[in-house]
Formats: structure tokens, sequence, C-alpha cells
């Protein structure tokens, strides 16, 4: 992330108001009720200075044009004092209501917006990500932002409309005093502005060491097994230790920085008040009927010190607020990958590759001019060694990269001129590493068919011979899963990701050899339940088994991104080319 400035502060101020605006008529209200606060404040200020006068000399007063006997003054001036304090609380309760429910609305609409770009990003994207960092900008800096417009907002408009009603109190009482008072405020400029540049910047820095923190306990715990069975617990308190020292070195200059503020403006404006003492002091000695005005100034002067503590404490957190606010609408203007505006329609004709080029983000090349034909209704195996490209081709077709160059078509078309989601409606991707959901066994298969009835299910679960086993737990179609599928065996997860593709009834299918994670009687039954799903289908299978490459009616041997042979098992055996040292090499039965 850049380094924070003013303009690029206010900036994020100006976008997330644009979440605020559509909230207009409800932060109008809450400000009515602040100025009514504010006026209740001022008038509180106003009506002390006599109260105290009176009790002090015992004189008649008058107040607001009316004349009031000393008697009066002592019992009619406390009852308008606790009324204008009512007034002032009941005001300051509908403020702080109305805004809470506005920052509520921005954050759930903020939150929403965040979380369905993240969704529609490209996994490349996400690769350069790690899941720490995210998880720490979707708790920890949406709260802050939501402290920022929610609590912080609210605090300004309430506390500032209050400050600027005392300062016209104070005006109006006596304009030489409110002079002389306020001469501080110039010197305030320079510290304020200091500790605004200073606090940003440490409060960048605080949040990329929490992420940091929040990005290794959550490697650490999420690979936990592995820390265990290698005995690196030692090493991983460690690692973790360190990084939470360098964050809490990170997080003492944050919180002296901010620690240092208040004080700076508290000591600032009691330098105001002793001025006023001394002068005043001075006024009253040389003319005695100041004394009201000058007990209503010093009221006024000392209502402004909980505004401008409540100011001083907030800024701090509006600064974390805009910080956290940069990291959101950095995902925000994630670019997204392009789709096309066409419908796709059921695969009819050849899939066709024509100099096909995919570079990633850091350079790597993952295909390079590929040219290919993948017949309709046929199974194509994709063999190579790893880092040959036959991943990447899946990427392609399921638009989670982008061509630099070349042509891939669809029955016909450009496969970036179709809408992603129709695109990818027509295909069922079983990735070699099953991939489950925590909830039940029919949240997980209705993946593939959103809607589909429980007997569409059970038939799905049959075809990846699942069924039985399901039948035989106690809750059947409702048993959790667990956290990513920790609950099931890896045979068991693989057959669930199949039942989802075969509840799916795709034209296009993309295996990522389905079949590795079995043992040779489940993988038998699966592979004869994956020739009836393959039956009438394009199929398209990264291989890593001679069971799955036998049966392909074309292999494609890839070699740095690109197509180095093509024929049937038979056919390239016999060329004693570059599949024919695949298949020597191999150990076992897998390429």
């Amino acid at each position: 992330m850049s380094k924070p400035t003013a303009q690029s502060a206010w900036i994020s101020w100006q976008r997330l108001w644009a979440f605020v605006r559509p909230h207009g008529r409800t932060v109008a209200l809450a400000t009515l009720a602040s100025i009514v606060a504010a006026a209740a404040a001022a008038s509180w200020a106003t009506l002390l200075g006599p109260l105290l006068e009176s009790v002090l000399t015992g004189h008649a007063l008058t107040v607001g044009g009316l004349t009031l006997a000393p008697g009066e003054a002592t019992w009619k001036l406390p009852l308008a004092i606790i009324a204008v304090a009512i007034v002032k609380a009941l005001a300051s309760w509908l403020h702080s209501g109305l805004m809470t429910s506005v920052s509520q609305s921005v954050m759930a609409t903020l939150r929403q917006r965040l979380y369905a770009r993240v969704l529609t990003l490209p996994p490349a994207w996400l690769e350069t990500r790690h899941s720490g960092t995210l998880l720490s900008t979707f708790t920890r800096d949406v709260a802050q932002v939501e402290f920022a417009v929610g609590q912080a907002l609210s605090s300004w408009v309430k506390d500032v409309l209050q400050l600027i009603a005392l300062l016209i109190v104070c005006g109006v009482i006596d304009m030489r005093l409110f002079l002389l008072v306020f001469i501080v405020l110039p010197a305030m400029i320079v510290p304020v502005s200091r500790f605004a540049k200073s606090a940003r910047k440490a409060a960048g820095k605080s949040q990329t060491s929490v992420a940091a923190l929040t990005q290794l306990a959550s490697e650490q715990l999420s690979n936990l097994p592995v820390v265990q069975a290698y005995q690196l617990e030692g090493r991983a308190l460690q690692a973790l230790e360190a990084e939470q020292q360098q964050y809490l070195k990170v997080m003492k200059r944050s919180l002296f920085i901010r620690g240092a503020f208040t004080p700076t403006t508290e000591f600032l404006g009691i330098v105001g008040i002793a001025l006023v003492l001394i002068f005043g002091s001075r006024a009253i000695a040389a003319e005695p009927s100041l004394a009201g005005h000058l007990l209503s100034f010093l009221a006024a002067a000392l209502l402004m010190y909980q505004p401008t503590k409540a100011l001083s404490g907030t800024y701090s957190q509006v600064i974390q607020g805009l910080s956290a606010a940069d990291r959101l609408f950095d995902i925000l203007d994630a670019p997204q990958t392009p789709g096309g505006a066409l419908p796709a329609t059921a695969l009819s004709k050849d899939l066709d590759f024509n100099g096909v080029t995919v570079a990633y983000p850091d350079g790597r090349l993952g295909l390079s001019n590929f040219s290919a034909r993948f017949e309709h209704h046929k199974l194509t195996a994709l063999v190579g060694t790893s880092g040959s490209g036959k991943s990447t081709l899946i990427n392609v077709l399921l638009r989670f990269v982008e061509t630099q160059s070349g042509s891939a078509q669809w029955n016909g078309g450009e496969l970036t001129s179709y809408l992603t989601d129709s695109l990818r409606d027509q295909m069922a991707w079983v990735p070699q590493e099953a991939v489950l959901f925590s909830g039940t066994v029919r949240d997980n298969v209705l993946l593939g068919k959103p809607g589909a009835s429980d007997a569409e299910v059970w038939a799905a679960l049959e075809q990846a011979h699942l069924g039985s086993l399901i039948r035989s737990w106690a809750n059947g179609l409702d048993e959790e899963v667990g956290e990513r599928g920790n609950r099931l065996s890896g045979g068991q997860r693989q057959r669930l990701a199949l039942a989802r593709a075969f509840l799916k009834q795709p034209s296009v299918l993309l295996l990522d050899e389905p079949t590795s994670a079995l043992d040779s009687e489940s993988e038998a039954a699966v592979q004869q339940g994956l020739r009836e799903l393959m039956t009438g289908r394009t199929s398209i299978v990264i291989a890593h088994r001679l069971s799955t490459v036998e049966h392909a009616d074309c292999i494609h041997v890839l070699a740095a991104g690109r197509v180095v042979e093509s024929g049937t098992h038979a056919e390239l055996l016999a060329r004693r080319g570059a599949y024919a040292h695949l298949v020597a090499a191999a150990r076992g039965d897998s390429l």
C-alpha cells in the first residue's frame, strides 16, 4: 500500500461517505437532534452564570428579557437548567441511536460488497494474498471502519456543533475575553497537523503488523497436524512470539502518538482558561457587574472540555479507520476477470485452442502458444510433468485466468465472449483434492444443482458409490461433514465431490484425476460410474494413472505449456516419443 497522505485520507473519507449518502434523511434527522443538543448546552452555560451571580450577590437578575427577584432566581433558574439538561440528554440519545443505525447499515452494505467482490475475483489474485490477511480485513479492518463511520462521525457532528454553539455564547458574552482565549487556537494547528501525519502512518503500520500476526497464527493452526507430527511446536511458538514482539513495538509507538494528542489539546485549553481568569479578574475588579458574564463565560469554556476531549479521543480512531478503509478499497478496486455478454449454451462442437498463451502475474508461463482440439462427446486426457500447463488449461476453461493471446473456441465462438457464469454452468469440475464445506452431506452435494430433490441427491450418491455408506449413518443426508470435510476419509470426500458432478449433469466434465484418493475397489466402482457420466459428454481429464489414460479417445502430451504429442495410448507408445518416456519413467501405475 502506498504511503498514506492527507489527500488519500480525504479520498477515503469521500468514498466512505458515498456509502452514508443513501441514509441522508436519517443523518439529517440526527444532525437536527445534535443542533438541539448544542443549543441546550449553550443555554445551560448562559443560565449558569446568572444563577451563580444571584446566589453570591442576592441581587435581582434579568435573563432573556425577564426580571427575576432574588428569591425567584434561586428556584426558577435551577428548574430551567434541569429542563435544558433533559432536552440535551434526549436529543443526544436520539442522535446516538440514529447514527448507530446508519453505521450498522453502512457496514452491512460495505461488508456485502466486499465479500461479493472477493467471490468474483480470479484465483490468481487470491493466491497473492494470505487467507489470514483477508480474515484480518473482514474482522479488524471492517470493525475499525465501522467505528470511523459510526462512533466517530456521530461524535464529530454532535461535538463540533456543541463547540460552535459554546463558542458563539463566549463571543456574545464578551468578545474581548473570547479573542483572548482563542489566541491559543493557532498554536494548536502545528501539533494537530503533526499528530495527524504521524498517527495515520502509525495506524497503517499497526494494521499491517496485526495482519501478519493473524496470518501466521492462521497458517500454524490450519496445519496443526503437520506441526505436531514434525515436533515444530517450539519453532511455531518462537515465530509467533517474534511476530508479536514486532506488533507490540509498532503498537507502542502508535499508542504513544495517540496518547499524546489528548493531553496536548487539554493543556492548550487550560492555558486559555488561565488567561481568562487572569484578565477576567482584573476586569471584575474594575467593573463588578462583569462577574456574572465571567461566570457564564467560564461555564461555556469548561463545557467545551468534554466535546474537545471526545473529538481528540476519536480522532486517532478515525485515522485508523481511514487506514483500514484503504485496505478495504484495495479489494473493492481489484480487477475482475472480464466476461462477455453472450449466454453460453451446452457444448455441441469440438473445443478448439489455437496459439493460446497464458502468463501469471509473477511472470510464469502457464501456456505458451498452446494449440489442441478436444473432440465433442469424447474423453481427452492431458498428461505431462508438473508445471507443463495441464491445470492452466482447466483454469482457462473455467475463466480463472485470462489469455494473453490466441483463441479458445466454444461452439464456434470466442470463449471470452460468453458470460462467465453461463460458461461455468455448462461445466462440472472435480479437482484432485476434494473441496467440501462445513455443513451436511446434502448441502455439499446440492452445490452441483441447488434445488434438486432428495431423490436426485440419492441417485448421485449411488452413482458415486457412496449411497450405501450414507444410508448407514444415523443422520443420512443430514450428517455433518465437518470443516473442509475433515470428518470423512480422503476417499469419501472425493466420492462426495464426484456425486456433486453426477448431480449437475453438465455438458463438459473437467476432472483432475478424480480417483486418485480411492482404494482399488472403490476406484473400480467409481470408474464404472464415471464412464456412465462421460457418455454423451465432452470430458477432459488430467491423468496421473495409466488406468485413466488407456481408455481415453485422445491423449495430449504437454511440455512447457504446449502440446508436443497427440494420439491414443497405443499410437503414442508406438511413436516412442515423449509419452513413451513418461510411461517408462512412471512408477507403479502413475504418470
